[in-house]
């Protein structure tokens, strides 16, 4: 199911995914053998656990001026914002605000090809287990910090605070293209991209986005809306110059 093996397959687990279901699904069936409402004890864990590790391969479209999606999830706001400190940009930015479900996949992908700068970490606090606001004191943050072709650009990415739920696969130093996966988060959250003033947005507030493929900013180009087509006046022929030319034979 991880290398995705069957062609209508659009995501998989992780090992440890797979094995904390079928290890909540034995339990559930020892417990039931006792009385048969234990069984959902053991069961609904783990399915809780399957779904906090699902993943995806992405395929990330090749061009410099554009920023991705760094998750699957919907567009919350788009907004000129002062970036967190820890991730060392300076005046305001470009705020693109992701909100992403319980269910999503775990990818946290790069959002343009380049170097990593800087990453930080914040712990969380266990009573926040859900994040249901992207401020909320307590979350489990990353940030990261990268270098590309447009300038820097910022990722703060969020989550609850209890359990493992964010892990980095990048370092600061690392060159990484653009798509690739620099973290996991599990069971959902919110995910801020700070990018330069310039540009055009690709998206609007509402948009569902997947993550490592859709385009949510582009530099270089205006916005994507459709420009209105300009009709050309045609020439006029010999036989339009003629009629024009003829005297009206309508008296005054």
């Amino acid at each position: 199911m991880t290398e995705r093996s069957l062609p209508w397959l659009q995501s998989g687990f992780d090992l440890e995914g797979i094995v904390g279901f079928l290890a909540g699904w034995l339990i559930g069936i020892l417990l039931g053998m006792l009385w048969g409402p234990l069984f959902w004890i053991g069961f609904i864990p783990g399915v809780v656990i399957l779904f906090a590790t699902r993943t995806a391969e992405r395929v990330s479209p090749e061009d410099g001026a554009l920023i991705l999606a760094p998750c699957d999830g919907a567009v919350v706001s788009i907004e000129e914002a002062d970036p967190p400190e820890p991730l060392g940009l300076v005046g305001p930015h470009r705020r693109i605000r992701i909100s992403s479900s319980p269910f999503a996949a775990n990818n946290i992908h790069a959002v343009t090809e380049g170097a990593i700068e800087h990453t930080e970490r914040e712990m969380g606090a266990a009573e926040n287990f859900a994040a249901l606001r992207p401020d909320t004191p307590g979350l489990e943050v990353l940030y990261f910090s990268l270098t590309g072709a447009i300038g820097k650009v910022g990722m703060r990415v969020a989550t609850g605070g209890l359990g493992p739920r964010l892990v980095s696969k990048a370092d600061a130093g690392d060159h990484v293209p653009a798509g690739k996966t620099i973290a996991t988060r599990r069971l959902g959250g919110w995910c801020d991209v700070y990018v330069p003033l310039g540009g055009a947005p690709q998206v609007e507030p509402g948009r569902t986005l997947v993550g490592g493929e859709t385009a949510i900013w582009r530099y270089g180009a205006v916005a994507a809306v459709p420009e209105p087509d300009v009709v050309e006046e045609e020439e006029p022929t010999e036989l339009d110059a003629d009629y024009l030319a003829t005297p009206d034979p309508t008296p005054p």
